[in-house]
């Protein structure tokens, strides 16, 4: 894979990462409204195991996003 492939596949799963952190966040805080916007799929219980389970992978996919932006900076080129 060559280097704009990698940073779409960091960036891709980096944004899937954070929605899913924020919506189980919220289904934390405010679980009764992500109940019934979710049918009932994520209770509270799942949300915080989710929220809890997904923290060092996204910490992990994070530093590669700042690891890649410091390594391979944006070139005028390369837009």
């Amino acid at each position: 894979m060559d280097r704009k492939a990698i940073k779409k596949t960091v960036h891709l799963t980096l944004l899937i990462l954070i929605a899913i952190v924020i919506i189980s966040g919220l289904g934390i805080s405010y679980y009764q409204t992500i109940e019934g916007i979710t049918g009932g799929l994520l209770s509270k219980n799942l949300s915080f195991q989710l929220h809890t389970l997904l923290f060092l992978p996204f910490l992990l996919i994070l530093l590669i996003h700042i690891f890649f932006s410091w390594l391979w900076p944006k070139k005028k080129s390369d837009k």
